[in-house]
């Protein structure tokens, strides 16, 4: 490598370092410290939970320009589903994944002039794996957090009904909806997180506007068909004046019902789904164990046969 190499590389990452430099300075600057302080939680900490913001749930502040757009919309509401409700969350993931493009292509780049015009084919290579690095650095953080928020919401609504039950109980013991949120979300804190954490949203929506509405943002949030069957049941019950609590109750052995039925179902579906592999592995080894020894018999004759015959 001669010296105008080093110097060309050593200038290229100088050059990459000030444009990230500048590029920090302006998130800094761009910081609103009191909308910060107001999205923190009461203990002084940073946000764990989303607080309500024009009207619905403020989740992740949004850069300028980032407020309109599906695609905008999409990843805001897979960061929700999957949890992610600090203020800077999507910030936080674009940098992520801007940073490691930057990185593979800074990476495929100094590689490219390390190898040098010498080694051609080096160079193609080097080219090809590094728009490979790309595509996957650009695809798998996204794949990643869709799968998080998948099994964020499987976990949810597995935890469903318990906490359901749970707040039959305190229902019927004379609490208020408003307080079984609370009560709820501590006794399931160690074993459902998930449910416990945004129970404690619904809570603090509640106090801020209404429980019908803060239903409504919870199943905006995880965009699950119980939760939007069991917002649209509270909504009904407080508007109508309905009992809540026997209304609750049977929800949950519904969801209880529909899991165990939906239990029975894969177990009946196992039995085809085995039929294949059965075939597939199976079925070879069985018929080289049970026609092995008659083929290399009927081999071993014809040879002798052969021998045999006068030519």
């Amino acid at each position: 490598m001669t010296t105008l190499d080093l110097v060309t590389i050593a200038g290229f990452f100088a050059f990459t370092g000030l444009v990230f430099s500048i590029g920090i300075a302006v998130m800094q600057l761009q910081r609103d410290r009191l909308r910060e302080r107001l999205w923190g939680s009461p203990t002084g900490g940073e946000a764990d939970l989303p607080w309500v913001r024009d009207g619905g749930p403020a989740g992740v502040p949004l850069l300028p320009g980032e407020g309109t757009g599906k695609r905008t919309a999409k990843l805001q509401q897979e960061l929700l589903r999957a949890g992610w409700y600090r203020p800077t969350a999507m910030r936080d993931f674009l940098a992520l994944r801007n940073g490691a493009i930057i990185f593979v292509l800074i990476f495929a780049g100094v590689l490219a002039v390390v190898f040098g015009p010498e080694n051609p084919d080096l160079v193609l290579r080097t080219i090809q794996f590094g728009v490979g690095g790309l595509v996957l650095v650009w695809a798998l953080p996204r794949i990643y957090l869709r799968a998080a928020g998948n099994l964020r919401v499987q976990r949810i609504r597995r935890a469903l009904p318990d906490a359901l039950d749970l707040m039959t109980m305190c229902l019927t013991g004379g609490l208020s909806l408003h307080h079984a949120f609370e009560h709820v979300s501590r006794e399931i804190w160690f074993a459902h997180p998930d449910l416990a954490k945004e129970l404690q949203i619904v809570k603090q929506q509640t106090d801020l506007r209404s429980s019908e509405f803060a239903f409504q943002q919870f199943a905006r949030r995880i965009d699950l068909a119980e939760i939007v069957a069991l917002s649209s049941l509270i909504a009904q019950g407080q508007r109508l004046g309905t009992d809540v609590v026997t209304s609750i109750r049977e929800y949950a052995d519904s969801i209880r019902l529909r899991r165990r039925q939906a239990a029975d179902e894969r177990s009946s579906k196992a039995g085809v789904k085995m039929l294949f592999p059965l075939t597939l592995c199976l079925l070879p080894s069985v018929f080289i164990i049970l026609w092995g020894p008659s083929v290399l018999e009927l081999y071993l004759f014809l040879q002798q046969f052969e021998r045999l015959t006068p030519s």
